[in-house]
């Protein structure tokens, strides 16, 4: 016969036998050996377990399911990118311990009252059980708890063929006195290559490769392992014939359970199971009673028709044959199944994690199944952060620092920081942060904008977004906290100052200086006046001009209509820190005067001097880039004179100069090439001296 491929066949594995089915218990009591037979499946037990003599004598009313563990440093072949396997295969046991005739405790209010005194280690769990069991019992209400250990959750691949194994060991424990009851050891395994042909395993395989369930296979072997597991339990003979008849559960699965449900989407819920019955959901303490219905007859034809064809579809690639006998026991167990289908659509506000779907399915001699969905929890969050507080921004060069105070969710996914020109509108996301605190790069200085903040969960809810605050990035950090003098100007510059361009114009009535320890400090767009015989000398002291090449900052004459020469001009002597960007210098009688200094001039101007544009003078070594030389007259636009003359001028422009563009009286050639002068072939004579 041929062999299914391996994707196909871990499929069809499915509930190869119908989901959580009676079991089989057995035991000996007084001496006399019995077996209480519900199912088949102690006949196929093939592990080791031992039901006690304490246990014989001493059944617990109530019992929960404490969490598992895993063999330590245990890496298993099938992983899950929300849980581990010892949640996934305690839920299996749980919806087995549920069908006994015990009181059980369900696994969220086991969890939440473990929680509650602090016992959220599997080992602190072990230690209590150990010594002090009585606490445990006073913490959980139960008679008894079961604890577990898991083995294998492995897929083994040989060639075409692949093994799955579910395994673990499994203890019951009497909470009174910390005696063993009872203790169970098995592995489940099942190969590849084949399928069921029981039909309603067929079915419900199918069923959920057209609901798309993920994790199947391995959900299939935990049942089977924990149908067989628990058949051993010796339960007494009058408990299991007091019992009424129960109704089925083949199938209950959640809906799409990836990603936490938000505000106005719906939870949605499947079982199939007995027909004419009531099918509801809990969620445990959160919602309770979400009433499941019967799907309509036209969407269970429709299914009916899909099952089909698919397993139609699957026995023709495999090369098996679908006797009429075979499709007709299918169609038979489809139609003695119903399909419920329920909902439930989040409200606004509401968070839940973690919670474990329970459905149950009720017949009219008031019989109940309740089980569980093993491999999946349910998320529901609508629940939005608070707004963020504490909002302030730090202001660094090119760039922002903006932080707040750390939210408190514990969902909490990150923060959003929007930004924009204005206060109120054309806000716009600018980063991300998963701290509470960030940078906004590429800022440029001096440019005001505003900042808002806030926070998103990992369901995606957002915050409300709190006032905005104001951010601007600066080259120096505080520069705004620094003093603003002006608009009159004049005198020596003590300690830092920084000049606005609110204040504008600015006036100069006589020399401004700044001497050792002084920085003045110029924002862009400031606009300082000098009157005649007035210059801004740096003589010890730093000058930082930082203008924008929308908002240069310009020095000029006071008069209007002034004539070159109508002021003494910038003089850098002995100077610290020179930087100027975006800056003109209109109508000096000397442009810029350099001596003992190596200023940074970007971007800029000097025109229309009287005497000169740049006189550079002893140790005078600017690095001059990108800066118009326009219209300076007396000796031109560059003169040099005197020595350790060292300039760097790089993508320069000199137009309209006399009468010379450069004069050199430097005793080394200077290396003025990479300029433009005017045109692609200037005359000589605007040359002097030894110039490259």
């Amino acid at each position: 016969m041929k062999r299914l491929p391996c994707g196909l066949a871990l499929v069809l594995l499915l509930l190869v036998a119908t989901l959580f089915s009676g079991c089989a218990t057995v035991g000996t009591e007084e001496g006399a050996e019995f077996i209480i037979a519900t199912s088949e499946a102690f006949s196929r037990f093939k592990g080791e377990y031992e039901n006690t003599t304490y246990f014989k004598r001493h059944k617990p009313a109530s019992v929960a399911v404490l969490p598992f563990v895993g063999v330590e440093d245990k890496a298993y072949s099938i992983a899950y990118s929300k849980e581990n396997p010892g949640d996934i295969v305690r839920r299996g046991m749980y919806n087995h311990i549920a069908s006994l005739p015990f009181k059980d405790l369900e696994i969220y209010n086991t969890d939440k009252r473990l929680k509650n005194a602090g016992l959220t280690d599997t080992g602190k769990i072990d230690e209590l059980l150990a010594e002090n069991p009585k606490k445990l019992k006073s913490i959980l209400g139960v008679d008894a708890a079961f604890t577990g250990k898991i083995t294998h959750f492995d897929r083994i691949y040989a060639g075409i063929y692949s093994q799955i194994a579910v395994g673990c060991e499994v203890k019951l424990w009497d909470l009174k006195t910390g005696n063993l009851l009872w203790r169970a050891k098995h592995i489940q395994r099942a190969h590849g290559g084949g399928f069921s042909l029981n039909p309603i395993g067929l079915v419900t395989a199918t069923l959920a490769s057209v609901w798309n369930l993920r994790h199947t296979e391995m959900m299939s072997q935990t049942d089977d392992l924990f149908r067989e597991i628990v058949s051993t339990i010796e339960l007494p003979e009058s408990a299991l014939h007091a019992q009424v008849r129960i109704p089925r559960i083949d199938l209950f699965t959640v809906m799409n359970p990836g990603k936490p449900f938000v505000k106005g989407q719906k939870a949605a819920f499947r079982l199939v199971g007995d027909p004419d019955c009531r099918a509801y959901v809990d969620l445990g303490d959160f919602k309770a009673g979400i009433e499941l219905s019967p799907v309509p007859v036209a969407v269970k034809q429709a299914l009916q028709l899909e099952v089909l064809d698919a397993i139609r579809k699957t026995y023709s690639e495999t090369g098996h044959k679908l006797t009429d006998e075979l499709f007709a026991a299918i169609e038979k167990e489809f139609d003695s199944r119903e399909i419920y289908e329920g909902v439930y659509m989040v409200k606004p506000d509401e968070q839940a994690y973690g919670l474990t779907a329970m459905a149950f399915l009720v017949n009219a001699d008031s019989g109940q199944r309740s089980v569980i969905d093993p491999a999946h929890q349910l998320d529901i969050d609508s629940l939005p952060p608070g707004p963020v507080t504490g909002l302030a921004t730090e202001s660094l060069d090119s760039k922002v620092k903006v932080q707040w105070a750390p939210n408190s969710e514990d969902d909490l996914a990150g923060y959003e920081i929007w930004s924009s020109p204005t206060p109120l509108s054309g806000f716009v996301q600018a980063a991300m942060a998963e701290k509470h605190e960030g940078i906004l790069a590429d800022q440029e200085n001096f440019n005001r904008y505003f900042v808002k903040v806030r926070a998103v969960d990992r369901a995606g809810n957002t915050g409300v977004f709190p006032k905005a605050v104001a951010a601007v990035a600066l080259p120096v950090a505080g520069l705004y906290q620094l003093p603003q003098p002006g608009p009159l100007l004049g005198g020596a510059i003590a300690g830092e100052v920084l000049l606005v361009a609110e204040k504008n114009p600015y006036t100069a009535g006589s020399e401004i200086k700044v001497g050792p320890g002084a920085v003045l400090y110029i924002e862009p767009g400031v606009e300082i006046l000098f009157s005649p015989g007035a210059a801004l000398t740096v003589a010890g002291g730093d000058l930082l001009a930082y203008g924008h090449k929308d908002r240069p900052i310009t020095f000029g004459p006071k008069a209007a209509g002034a004539q070159p020469g109508a002021w003494q001009g910038v003089v850098l002597e002995s100077a610290g820190r020179v930087r100027l960007k975006f800056t003109s210098i209109t109508k000096a009688d000397t442009g810029l005067k350099v001596s003992d200094c190596a200023p940074e001039i970007q971007a800029s101007s000097i025109s229309q001097s009287a005497q000169a544009g740049m006189l550079l003078m002893d140790n005078a070594r600017p690095d001059v880039n990108c800066t118009v030389f326009d219209g300076n007259q007396g000796q031109g636009a560059l003169v040099m004179e005197g020595a350790g003359l060292g300039p760097i001028m790089r993508n320069n422009v000199f137009v309209k100069n006399e009468p010379f563009n450069v004069q050199s009286y430097a005793p080394l050639q200077v290396d003025l090439t990479g300029n433009f002068w005017g045109t692609a072939n200037p005359s000589e004579e605007l040359f002097l001296g030894d110039i490259l």
